[in-house]
């Protein structure tokens, strides 16, 4: 269960770029996982965050939004329990499908993320990520 819910979120983020679309057994688990997430944090998700995070929507900003976000690394282990990236991690994990040295160069561009809170630091990787994703292309 756990690595699939790795490769649902690398789905969700878009880096599993040799995935074209999501399984419904991935858009489960996905959902599986933001559910759970947000059963432990509570407040208003939108309905569909799920495939707004997949589309890498910006407009996720809410409180409730980026902790629910930063529960999802957390739980796969993208960023630690207090918002930060880890290094290590997203090299392994966005090395599968992708060359190595692009891996890191993302890691060096986006695991200095930044924050007040775990939740902004969460948020930060997922705005990097998502303005920088052309390093995969």
């Amino acid at each position: 269960m756990q690595k699939n819910l790795q490769i649902v979120l690398l789905t969700l983020l878009g880096v599993a770029t040799t995935m074209a679309f999501f399984t419904e057994e991935q858009h489960e688990i996905a959902k599986a996982l933001a559910d759970s997430c947000h059963a432990e944090l509570g407040g208003d998700l939108p309905e569909d965050f799920a495939t707004k995070m997949r589309q890498g929507d910006l407009t996720l900003d809410s409180e409730i939004a980026k902790c629910t976000i930063q529960c999802m690394f957390a739980k796969v282990g993208f960023t630690d329990e207090d918002g930060v990236a880890n290094r290590a991690v997203l090299i392994t994990k966005l090395s599968k499908g992708n060359p190595t040295e692009k891996a890191e160069m993302f890691a060096d561009v986006c695991e200095k993320n930044e924050g007040e809170t775990k939740c902004d630091k969460a948020f930060s990787l997922y705005e990097c990520y998502n303005k920088n994703k052309s390093i995969f292309d």
